[in-house]
Order: C-alpha cells, then sequence, then structure tokens
C-alpha cells in the first residue's frame, strides 16, 4: 500500500529549527521493509501553506495518511484531517503522538479511523494489513477506533514499547534531507524524573519507564550517517542522553576509539555532567550541551519538582564550559512563584554566562499537573481546549497567572533582553556565525538554530 506519514507544522508561525522527525521515521522504515511504498510529508520543513500537505496527497494518491500529532500541532493537524476527508473520503487516516494519544476521542471526531494509544512501531504493520483488507483491528491493542457500525472502540492497554535496539535504523531516504541542516538520532528514549512543567515522553508515550540502547549501536548509526549520508552533525533528541553517567563514558571512550569526525550535541541534566563526563563528551566530538535550567530560583526550582539545586546546575554548566563546550541553556517564565523569583533568573543568567540563552513562557500542556489542577497553582486556562495557545514562542491570552500578569511578564521579557543585552548578548533575531552569545525570548521573531554555524574568518 501507499502509505503517507504528515507532520503538521506548529501552530505557533514562528520560525523553528528544523529537526526531521524520528517517529514516523521509524513507523515508515518498518512498514517500507515490509514492501509498502512510503512517503513522509514534514510541513515544518516544507512550508507553512496548508494546501502543501493536499497536494502532496493528489500526487502520491496514498491509501493511508499517518498524522503524528504533538499539542502545538494539533489544531493545524485538525484542520488538515478534515479537509483530508472532504476532499479524499476512501483515505484511511490515523493518527498517534502524544496529544493522539492523551485526546484519542477528539481524533476521531476530527476524522481519524484509528488512533494509536503510545508507541506504534509495534501494531503499525498489522493495522495496515487491517485497514488494507478491511478486517477488525479490535484485536490490537492500544488502539481506539470507529467500528463500521459507527460505534467508538477502544482496545485493552496501550500498544507495546519497543525495545531500540531492535528497531532498524531509521531510513533517511524518507525525507526531503536537502531541507534539513544536520541528521537526528536517538541514543535513548523518556525521562525518570518528574519535572511539573514537562509532559515528557515516560507515562504519556511509553508506558514501561526509559529504553536505553548499546552504545556501540548508538555509535554503528552514527558512522552509518556519516558513511551513507556524509553527516558531520548529529542532534541527539533524547530527553537526556544516555541518561546514566556509565552509559555517557563508555559511549564517549567507545566513539573517540572510532574516530568518527562527527560532531553532536547532547540533552543534559546539569546533575548529570562533571568535569570528566565534558571531558569525554569534547573529545568524542560533542559540540554543545544543552541544559534545562528553568528558573534562578531556588524556591521556584523546588516547587516545579526539578529536582536540582542551583549549585547542582553552577557546576555542571561551569564544568562544560570549562572543557571547551559550548552551553546553551533553556528558561521558563512564568513557573509558579512570585515576581521578585521570576527575576531572580536574570542574576543566574548573567552569573553561569552560557553561550545560548532560550526563554519561554510556561505551556500548561496537557499530561502535566499544571493542565490538570490549574487552579491548583495559579494559573487560569480560559479554554482547556483552545490549544491555539499551547505554543512555545508566543504570549497568549488565553493562560494568564495570578501571580504574574501579562504586563509584569512582558515587562520582566524586556528587562531580561537589557541585562542580557548589556552584558553582550545579541538576539536570536540578530545573531550570525560570528555571534558567540546569543538569546532569544517570545519577543523574538526567529528561533535559535540547534547548530552553531562556525565562525567567518574576519579580515584584518
Amino acid at each position: 500500500m501507499k502509505v503517507l506519514f504528515a507532520v503538521p507544522r506548529s501552530y505557533n508561525p514562528k520560525q523553528m529549527y528544523r529537526e526531521y522527525p524520528l517517529g514516523v521515521g521509524f513507523l515508515g522504515t518498518i512498514l517500507k521493509q515490509e514492501g509498502h511504498e512510503v512517503h513522509i510529508f514534514d510541513q515544518n520543513a516544507e512550508g507553512a501553506n496548508d494546501d502543501l500537505l493536499l497536494n502532496e496527497v493528489a500526487a502520491f494518491q496514498p491509501a493511508i495518511v499517518g498524522f503524528s500529532v504533538i499539542t502545538p500541532n494539533y489544531p493545524v493537524a485538525r484542520q488538515q484531517m478534515r479537509a483530508l476527508k472532504l476532499q479524499c473520503p476512501d483515505i484511511h487516516l490515523i493518527a498517534g503522538g502524544i496529544h493522539a494519544s492523551m485526546f484519542p476521542e477528539d481524533l476521531i471526531a476530527d476524522g481519524a479511523d484509528a488512533v494509536v494509544l503510545g508507541e506504534g512501531e509495534s501494531v503499525i504493520t498489522e493495522l495496515v494489513v487491517c485497514l488494507k483488507e478491511g478486517r477488525d483491528p479490535s484485536h490490537i491493542s492500544g488502539l481506539v477506533f470507529r467500528h463500521r457500525t459507527g460505534e467508538l472502540v477502544k482496545t485493552a492497554g496501550w500498544s507495546q514499547t519497543s525495545a531500540l535496539d531492535d528497531l532498524p535504523f531509521v531510513d533517511r531516504r524518507l525525507y526531503n534531507l536537502p531541507r534539513y541542516t544536520h541528521h537526528s538520532m536517538l541514543a535513548s528514549r523518556g525521562c525518570p524524573h518528574h519535572c511539573a512543567f514537562c509532559c515528557n515522553y515516560t507515562g504519556t508515550i511509553r508506558n514501561d519507564g526509559v529504553a536505553i540502547r548499546f552504545h556501540e549501536r548508538v555509535i554503528d548509526e552514527m558512522q552509518h550517517l556519516r558513511d551513507a549520508f556524509g553527516a558531520r552533525e548529529i542532534f541527539f533528541a533524547d530527553d537526556i542522553f544516555l541518561l546514566r553517567k556509565p552509559d555517557i563514558h563508555q559511549f564517549c571512550r567507545s566513539c573517540t576509539a572510532r574516530s568518527l569526525g562527527v560532531r553532536w550535541i547532547g540533552q543534559l541534566r546539569a546533575d548529570r555532567v562533571d568535569r570528566a563526563i565534558a571531558t569525554a563528551m569534547g573529545e568524542a566530538g560533542c559540540q554543545r550541551i544543552y541544559f534545562g535550567i528553568e528558573s534562578g530560583s531556588e524556591a521556584i526550582l523546588q516547587r516545579a519538582r526539578k529536582g536540582m539545586t542551583k549549585d547542582q546546575i553552577r557546576r555542571g554548566v561551569r564544568a562544560a564550559i570549562d572543557s571547551g563546550l559550548r552551553a546553551k541553556t533553556g528558561w521558563i517564565y512564568g513557573l509558579p512563584g512570585s515576581l521578585a523569583e521570576q527575576y531572580e533568573s536574570i542574576e543566574f543568567m548573567l552569573e553561569l554566562r552560557p553561550h545560548e540563552i532560550s526563554i519561554h513562557q510556561l505551556i500548561p500542556f496537557p499530561g502535566t499537573v499544571y493542565y490538570n489542577e490549574p487552579a491548583r497553582f495559579g494559573i487560569r486556562i480560559a479554554n482547556p481546549k483552545a490549544f491555539e495557545s499551547f505554543c512555545y514562542g508566543g504570549l497568549d491570552g488565553d493562560i494568564r497567572f495570578d501571580y504574574l500578569s501579562h504586563q509584569e511578564l512582558v515587562t520582566l521579557l524586556e528587562d531580561t533582553t537589557s541585562a542580557l543585552e548589556a552584558a553582550g548578548y545579541v538576539n536570536s533575531d540578530r545573531a550570525d556565525a560570528n555571534s558567540e552569545f546569543i538569546y532569544t525570548t517570545p519577543l523574538s521573531r526567529n528561533s535559535m538554530n540547534v547548530f552553531q554555524p562556525k565562525p567567518r574568518a574576519v579580515a584584518a
């Protein structure tokens, strides 16, 4: 069968950096190995015009279109699914992803014939066969679908989680690779922590904790990307790169021994990084570590269940910088706390002096306690189903905080901008390859690139 996987753009029009979507890449690779013809349409790379998907469907003529749905792209996915059902009523629509797993009935109402709850690798082949042959898929676990009688059926449990080392390497030929600046891959799935603001993979998609790949298998894929696709830069999309210090050390030793000549980025908690880890990562080709700092207030960090102190953050960020790695940091304004506590982040940013600072407004995403019990934390969500408001990068009126007014938030961002500019940071809207210290806020038009280009030579 012809199967098209669609990844709708985020509802927020702010320009973001591009990562090719690994989730649908795994599914597409599995189906391709079974003899199906597969295309992937990533609207984040192809362009904002929603007609592009309809044009792709008209040209490819798929029998099945599978939508990858997260909360920030759900408003777009909903409109696209409804448009497809009107234009091509015979096409089977399926949906998966974090948002679809939490709101399967909504996706069915939007036109999906079936919604996969949890990971899709273990069920995608059988689901496609059932749709192809018109068979009842009620024997497939973790599925919500509309029976031919019109009845809504929800099968028991969630789909079986996958052992990452049992999955094939994602076939990157499924992507429109010229649209991306670098390659991406996974060394692990899930996160063992329970930060109040984070709707992470574990507990939402993966129902049995975390999965970690064997480090040699990870390096084999890096080498494959280098040799088959000329990869020189790789972004690891793990919530926490390889999760455990011993695994990171083993990976770095093997990676250094193989002399891959590939640069890469890892996302890590600061309490996972010490001088030995940072040095080993640098020797293994790491270019940058992305730390989620969130706040400079000890009280806010504790309330948000971050599980780290400012001293631990200091040590981790300093270890990375002292080892020659580029440190990118993420911050959240609007976590429950007083205005004075919010302002503590500015001082902490200046103290840490990371190379990159990315500031977001708190979004009480579905799946978090802030969404489920907002009043308990002084958060007001005018309409919990108005998901147009649930996008990073903007300041939306549907989400309000009792402890921080909209004007106070804007002023906080403006004061942060002034302080960072005075300290030598450059806004992402004006940054170029020679900018060493960069910041972005919801007031910026553009996000930062994942890979900072090498500085250009400056004429004498």
